[in-house]
């Protein structure tokens, strides 16, 4: 599933988020997002990922909700923590950017921290 990011009053594109479900076996989804540049640090971020995990567990039902991020992103590790998501591992070298390795930290959030 995807969306996209615009801003109320014009409906202007600012950026994307979507969700991939995993098989209903393990009731959880992986998140993502993006934003144009000149839209950080406005909290729409914040608010459009609040707003997935919520759908995602009240709307799906879903018991736990992932994302992942670049060790170097502070704006995302930030972002992340938070609306509440967990940090649980890393993953060495997993991510091809620019042409070197990058680690990528895991984040998840439970249905019961939400309570």
């Amino acid at each position: 599933m995807g969306w996209t990011i615009r801003l109320k009053e014009n409906n202007i594109f600012i950026g994307e988020l979507g969700m991939r479900l995993s098989i209903p076996k393990y009731n959880k989804a992986e998140i993502h997002y993006s934003l144009v540049p000149v839209y950080w640090k406005k909290g729409y971020a914040a608010e459009a990922v609040k707003e997935i995990i919520c759908y995602g567990m009240k709307r799906l039902g879903l018991h736990r909700i992932e994302a992942g991020v670049q060790t170097q992103n502070i704006r995302s590790i930030q972002l992340l923590e938070k609306v509440g998501m967990k940090r649980e591992g890393i993953h060495r070298e997993i991510l091809p950017i620019q042409g070197e390795w990058k680690d990528n930290y895991s984040y998840a959030i439970l249905s019961n921290d939400m309570d």
